[in-house]
């Protein structure tokens, strides 16, 4: 399962609980609110034990800079789950996972975004 959270706001609270669900330390959630808290940026976590994958982009300045941050993300997601499953990466496997996870990146967002 792949969770997505963007234009994040400044809600400490929630985000230090959802980091911490992930096994993150409460050093490194407080290092990833301090990223994730300027514009332009964003933050992939997976956890193999959940079998579980967040994407976390902050407010954009353009919507181009928000596209890329998402990609970038994306990316790092895709990584973690194709090593968890021992696919190669740049099979046509692979290839699939980030055309999928990009289709529900569009649908989820990009529709709203209208």
């Amino acid at each position: 399962m792949v969770v997505l959270d963007f234009d994040v706001d400044e809600d400490y609270d929630e985000l230090m609980a959802q980091f911490q669900s992930f096994g993150m330390t409460n050093k490194s959630a407080k290092r990833a609110l301090n990223i994730l808290f300027n514009y332009n940026t964003g933050m992939a976590i997976s956890n193999d034990e959940l079998r579980m994958s967040a994407i976390y982009i902050s407010k954009a300045t353009t919507p181009s800079e928000f596209w890329n941050t998402c990609i970038h993300e994306l990316v790092h997601v895709s990584d973690a789950i194709v090593d968890y499953y021992g696919v190669e990466w740049g099979s046509e496997s692979s290839a699939y996972l980030v055309g999928y996870l990009t289709k529900e990146l569009v649908e989820r967002i990009g529709e709203p975004c209208k």
